[in-house]
C-alpha cells in the first residue's frame, strides 16, 4: 500500500510534505528491509531530496526537505542553531498544566546516557470520558501543545512520560497497559486500535532565500476523527478539579 504522504509546500529550493505515521524518514538499522519515505518520494517525483531533520516512525506531520545542497546547508544550520519553531500536538493521559520541561533525556531507549533537552507544554483541551480506569470512574486525558527547543530523539515523548502524562499510544515511553485498554476502546468505536497520538502540526523556519516561511499540517483522516470523538468528552471541570 502506498504511504499516504502529500505535498504541503514546494518551490525550487524546498519541499515540505505531510509524513504519515508508520514509516521511517530514511532507512533504519532496525528495519533494513523496510522502504523509507525519502526513497518513496524520490521514486514518485524524480526529485533529489536532502533530509534536514526527521520525525520518529510513529509520528506524522510536517517534514521538510531541501532540494539542493546549498539549501540543505542553510536549513541544517537553522535547525542546529534553534531558529526553527516547531509545534506539536499530543494527546496525553491526565490534564497537563502549562509546563517548561528541562529534564535530560536518554539518547536511546537502550542507552542510559542522557543529554539536555527543553520543551514548553501548553494545555489546549481537557477531556473526561466515562471509562473506569484504575479505581477511578472516569478517564481524564487532554490535548497539549508541545514546542521543543532542543531536538533530541524521542524528546517530547520522554518529557511527557517524565511528567507522568504519557502520550496515548506510545509503545516505547508510554503506559503499556493504558495503550492496550485504549486500543480496545477505540476499536469498539470503529476508530482503529492504536497509534502514537503525536503530530507535528506547524513549522516556521527561515527559507533559503531569506524570508520566513510557515508550513502547517492539520490533522486529517483517522487522526481527525479520533480528535473529534475525544472532543465529545470535553470537560468543563478541568480548571477546578485536581489532576490525576
Amino acid at each position: 500500500m502506498r504511504p499516504d504522504w502529500s505535498v504541503l509546500y514546494q518551490d525550487d529550493r524546498i519541499l515540505a510534505v505531510r509524513k504519515p505515521a508508520g514509516i521511517h524518514v530514511h532507512r533504519s538499522e532496525y528495519d533494513r528491509d523496510e522502504p523509507a519515505l525519502v526513497e518513496i518520494i524520490e521514486a514518485e517525483t524524480s526529485l533529489k531530496l536532502f533530509p534536514v531533520h526527521r520525525l520518529d516512525r510513529p509520528t506524522s506531520g510536517v517534514l521538510l526537505f531541501a532540494l539542493d545542497s546549498e539549501a540543505a546547508s542553510l536549513l541544517g544550520a537553522a535547525f542546529r542553531e534553534r531558529r526553527v519553531d516547531k509545534t506539536y500536538w499530543a494527546v496525553c493521559r491526565g490534564w497537563m498544566p502549562e509546563t517548561h520541561a528541562t529534564f535530560d533525556v536518554q539518547l536511546d531507549v537502550k542507552e542510559p546516557a542522557k543529554t539536555d533537552a527543553e520543551t514548553f507544554f501548553r494545555p489546549l483541551e481537557c477531556y473526561e470520558a466515562p471509562w473506569p480506569r484504575r479505581g477511578f470512574s472516569t478517564f481524564r486525558f487532554g490535548l497539549v501543545e508541545a514546542r521543543p527547543i532542543t531536538g533530541r530523539r524521542h524528546q517530547i515523548r520522554q518529557h511527557c512520560d517524565d511528567l507522568r502524562h504519557p502520550i496515548l499510544g506510545d509503545t516505547v515511553w508510554g503506559d503499556t497497559g493504558m495503550n492496550g485498554w485504549l486500543g480496545r476502546e477505540l476499536s469498539g468505536c470503529g476508530l482503529g486500535g492504536g497509534g502514537l497520538h503525536l503530530w507535528c502540526v506547524r513549522m516556521v523556519f527561515p527559507h533559503p532565500d531569506g524570508r520566513t516561511l510557515a508550513v502547517e499540517a492539520p490533522l486529517h483522516g483517522l487522526d481527525q476523527d479520533r480528535l473529534e470523538y475525544y472532543r465529545s468528552f470535553a470537560s468543563p471541570l478541568a480548571q477546578t478539579l485536581p489532576n490525576r
